[in-house]
Order: structure tokens, then C-alpha cells, then sequence
């Protein structure tokens, strides 16, 4: 078999360039993600996102998830989703 000698795809500075915007196109997504978790949703959105009904978030208030009234709204903040989700897991485990 012959030996063949291909030129590179991608010389190295491409190479560095192409990764340095898949590195910040990576840190914007990211940043973005985190920024809509610190924002409250609504009950309505609280049932889409996780798939609960009505029923469901007023058991999870029962047992200790905070919200806040604003205007007509529920409003939820996912930190508090997340540690109420934790606590009830533990609950099960027992």
C-alpha cells in the first residue's frame, strides 16, 4: 500500500479560531440558561415545564413551596421548585 500524504483540513490558527467561537457561543447559551432560572414563572408555566397539574403544585405548597403573589399570579421561583422536587425524593426514599 502506497503511502499518502493528505494536507491537513484545518491549519491550526483556523483551528484555534473555530474552537475560541464554539467556546463563546458554548458561554452565551449557558449564560442565557442561568439567567431564565433566576426569573419566577407562573403556576401555568410551572405545569409545562415539569408536567404537573394543579393538584400537584398545591401538595408541593403543602409541604412547603414558597411563592409569591403578583397581581392575579403565582409566581415560583425554580430554586425553590428544585428543593421542594429534593425534599419530596428524600420523603420517598424512607
Amino acid at each position: 500500500m502506497e503511502n499518502i500524504n493528505l494536507p491537513p483540513l484545518l491549519n491550526d490558527e483556523i483551528a484555534k479560531m473555530a474552537i475560541k467561537e464554539l467556546l463563546q457561543f458554548a458561554k452565551e447559551e449557558v449564560r442565557k440558561e442561568l439567567e431564565a432560572e433566576r426569573l419566577p414563572i407562573n403556576q401555568k408555566d410551572l405545569c409545562k415545564r415539569f408536567g404537573f397539574d394543579h393538584g400537584y403544585i398545591k401538595r408541593l405548597r403543602r409541604r412547603g413551596l414558597k411563592y409569591r403573589k403578583q397581581g392575579r399570579e403565582k409566581m415560583y421561583d425554580l430554586k425553590d421548585v428544585y428543593e421542594i422536587l429534593e425534599q419530596e425524593k428524600e420523603i420517598e426514599k424512607c
